[in-house]
């Protein structure tokens, strides 16, 4: 063989050359990333290299995450946790809740611990919560019903209750509950309403605009204590552990800085939208994030506000103060949230905890939201992880249950698919939370749509999670980055086409009729009947050993079910008015003409119709045992 050594010599300069060029690649590479890392370092992004302030890294982590990628944040996290780890356990891991608390009088709380025998405890030990900054203006009754509510009922500390008000004084309220003073900063608002002038809606809002202005630059610019606040107006009702809520749930501010705030409202979280294959402890204790601000009843800290919503609030204006903090929050911002609510509007006075403890009938469509309220007295110590709603946790969670779903293609499938514990998924051919598209489904499930600012209300990066006829549905846009073409094909489908005609009545032209009446016709768990004069449809189940769920009952919101299953009783079957507000019906009155509602969120299983009215609740009972 006869080597040629030009060649050799060409060839070893050749890999020499690439040696060195790859060389070079390497050293530039890992010299940027060096470089970016010393940067988010120094802004506070890495969290270890740039500097030993834990408070000033965590303010310019909240200041740059909207410009995340998913790995940047999880990154971040992990290094909060390292900067928690001393509380790491109590914080995420086994976050210790009391449960089924009854509160009585005086702040004594009796324990049912055997059953001939009562344990009373003082309650010197009062739960470790934010400070409580209350919101008033001329709703003394109001102010006072709140108050009782969160000592009696809530466990609050007193020492950290603040009570703004710009209306008539109410020292003589707070004296009572031992809180110390009324704080009266709001100037402009004082001046309106002492005034002998008639205010327009526009100065109303201006004015309340100022009041909130002012409330939160005194929590967050005053107090140094307050790194995190709840705020409440005065006239809602907390639930027993709402403070305890806002508590372990705030915590998951201090590890994920895409967390813009803590709500104790559900927009949607009326008694129908309840998923009916979990139990109790499962509905209660379910967190959702969402893309929309949520009020009534909220917590947001020092951060979020000095870093997002006071920049974005400089001038006064009649901009409603909700959705100047809605526009605050950035791509990438969620609020965290209950399926059960733990707040209820209650504008009416004669609604409080005890009459919602005791399951006195609605006066409003407020009392058809479910509400988180233990009934017994014993107590419960669950030790729960929190940690599923970090977000890479939380959205790992949210893909697998989308994945695992079954897709339908239209919602009209869903009451015939009773039998089943399968969760759904719709996909909505929408380009953004913006596209009308959300509107047409919204409606269609009768849920609560756009809020702050056109917001869609419990969406999630493109995902609203809820139920229909009590089966939990995914209603995914296809612009979600959990949405996937792929998975989607490989996913189980159920097509509306595929069914068999002849199980649908050919005189019925409505598609969702025809699989409502498909249910009550096939679904042996239910009875469809007439409770007696007097009997709310909860009172008349359980006295024959049954169950009455909001979530069944909305298969009489259509009149033609109703007819056709109250034939022998109903002579003919109406709508009530859209505008009326009672949530008795359906019902069968004297006359032998039964009325229902086509409206979801006025269905109740405790409401009773008046006595006078000598008529008789219309309802279905569940057999659980089948």
């Amino acid at each position: 063989m006869i080597i040629d050594s030009k060649n050799l010599v060409t060839n070893k300069k050749r890999l020499i050359f690439g040696a060195v060029f790859i060389l070079l690649i390497f050293y530039f590479i890992f010299s940027s990333d060096e470089e970016n890392f010393k940067e988010r370092s120094q802004r506070g992004v890495g969290g270890i290299v740039g500097g030993n302030n834990k408070g000033q890294q965590q303010q310019q982590q909240q200041q740059q995450r909207a410009e995340w990628s998913d790995s940047q944040l999880t990154k971040t996290i992990k290094e909060n946790m390292k900067l928690n780890n001393a509380t790491i356990e109590s914080d995420l891991y086994k976050v210790k809740w009391l449960d089924e608390i009854r509160p009585d009088n005086e702040r004594v709380r009796k324990f049912r611990i055997k059953k001939n025998s009562d344990i009373t405890a003082n309650l010197d030990k009062l739960y470790d919560h934010p400070p409580i900054a209350i919101v008033t203006s001329n709703k003394p009754k109001h102010l006072d019903r709140l108050l009782a509510n969160l000592i009696n009922n809530c466990n609050a500390n007193i020492d950290r209750i603040k009570v703004f008000n710009d209306g008539k004084s109410v020292q003589n309220i707070l004296s009572k509950y031992n809180v110390t003073k009324e704080y009266r900063i709001s100037k402009k608002s004082q001046e309106g309403s002492n005034s002998n002038q008639v205010l327009s809606n526009e100065e109303k809002q201006y004015y309340m605009n100022s009041h909130y202005k002012e409330i939160f630059s005194f929590m967050f610019n005053n107090e140094t204590n307050s790194d995190k606040v709840i705020f409440l107006e005065e006239d809602l009702i907390m639930s027993p552990d709402s403070l305890e809520y806002f508590n372990h749930l705030s915590k998951l501010m201090n590890y994920d800085p895409s967390i813009f705030g803590i709500s104790a409202w559900n927009d949607n979280g009326f008694k129908w939208n309840v998923e009916q294959s979990r139990s109790n402890f499962e509905n209660k204790f379910s967190f959702l994030r969402q893309d929309h601000f949520g009020g009534l009843g909220f917590l947001i800290s020092r951060e979020i506000y000095k870093k997002r919503i006071e920049p974005n609030w400089q001038v006064e204006s009649t901009t409603p103060w909700d959705v100047i903090v809605q526009q605050s929050m950035r791509s990438g911002d969620s609020c965290i949230f209950p399926e059960i609510p733990r707040s209820q509007h209650a504008p009416l006075l004669e609604r409080n905890y005890d009459s919602i403890f005791k399951d006195q009938p609605e006066k409003d469509g407020w009392g058809n939201y479910n509400f988180y309220l233990p009934k017994i007295t014993t107590v419960h110590t669950y030790h729960m992880n929190l940690s599923k709603y970090l977000s890479p946790e939380y959205d790992l969670q949210v893909k697998k249950r989308i994945m695992r779903a079954t897709e339908v293609d239209t919602l009209n499938s869903i009451p015939m698919m009773f039998s089943t514990s399968n969760r759904f998924v719709y996909y909505v051919p929408a380009k953004s939370n913006d596209d009308p598209r959300w509107d047409a489904v919204i409606d269609k499930l009768q849920m609560v749509g756009r809020g702050n600012g056109g917001a869609v209300r419990g969406i999630y990066k493109g995902v609203i999670e809820t139920t229909f006829f009590g089966k939990r549905v995914y209603l995914v846009g296809t612009y979600s980055p959990f949405y996937s073409q792929q998975q989607r094909n490989k996913s189980q489908r159920i097509l509306f086409n595929d069914f068999p005609k002849e199980e649908f009545d050919p005189t019925i032209t409505n598609h969702l009729t025809n699989t409502m009446l498909f249910r009550t016709d096939k679904d042996l768990s239910l009875d469809i009947t007439l409770a007696e004069k007097g009997f709310s449809c909860k009172d008349f189940c359980e006295k024959h050993k049954v169950s009455c769920l909001e979530s069944d009952m909305m298969l009489l919101t259509d009149s033609t079910i109703v007819l056709l299953q109250l034939e022998q009783h109903c002579s003919q079957v109406n709508y009530v008015p859209s505008n009326n507000t009672d949530t008795f019906y359906p019902i069968k009155d004297k006359d032998g003409i039964c009325w229902t509602t086509n409206q979801y969120s006025k269905l109740s299983c405790t409401s009773k119709p008046p006595k006078k009215s000598e008529a008789s609740r219309i309802c279905i009972c569940k057999d659980k045992s089948f």
